[in-house]
């Protein structure tokens, strides 16, 4: 098995390219469908993870159904730094144990396993498992704005918010051993991605 990060920022376009991998035959873990995962009341770590979230946040962070209001959370935490940290400390252990379980479930299969994860930077903590090729996407920040204004729904100034929340870019590049940028066409995104897979499949 090899493992690929994709990182980026938001709207920097690493759905797109985790979706030519996975169109190439990669095995896809999506950060954000984890994320979703442990959030679910259905599951007994989705309650403790909601309760925890509901007390950091108040009970309006939660839908009346126990599901959680992530358009609620994200207008609570973003802007505000240390909310934000306080909310990571409870989300990211629990990901990051549904992420080790997932990569460790594939570690039999002979794939290109590719891991789509935000944020990946020279400052992030050691996570439990290595990965053999780090891939970030990169777009202009503002372009990534009008991808979000455009294609999410966001205000100038929600979008404006995200993007600048999310660090820059040169602490991404620090620990990539690729880089995508998605600035041009699809075609020209298109044409990296297959230079990626001919390096990671070979």
């Amino acid at each position: 098995m090899k493992l690929i990060a994709v990182t980026g920022g938001i709207g920097a376009g690493k759905s797109t390219v985790s979706r030519g991998l996975r169109d190439r035959g990669a095995r896809i873990i999506d950060a954000d469908q984890t994320a979703r995962e442990v959030v679910d009341p259905a599951s007994p770590l989705g309650r403790r993870v909601l309760t925890e979230i509901a007390g950091l946040l108040g009970p309006t962070a939660l839908r009346t159904d126990g599901t959680l209001d992530r358009a609620r959370v994200a207008a609570l935490v973003f802007g505000d730094d240390a909310l934000r940290r306080r909310y990571n400390t409870i989300i990211h252990p629990a990901i990051m144990t549904a992420t080790a379980e997932a990569i460790d479930a594939l570690r039999g299969d002979d794939a290109v396993v590719v891991h789509e994860i935000p944020l990946l930077t020279a400052d992030s903590p050691p996570l439990p498992w290595t990965y053999d090729l780090i891939v970030t996407v990169e777009a202009d920040p503002e372009e990534r704005r009008r991808r979000l204004q455009e294609h999410r729904g966001h205000s100038a100034e929600e979008a404006a918010a995200r993007v600048s929340a999310q660090g820059d870019e040169e602490r991404r590049v620090a620990i990539a051993d690729v880089v995508i940028r998605t600035d041009g066409s699809l075609v020209e995104t298109d044409r990296q991605v297959e230079d990626l897979w001919r390096r990671v499949s070979g």
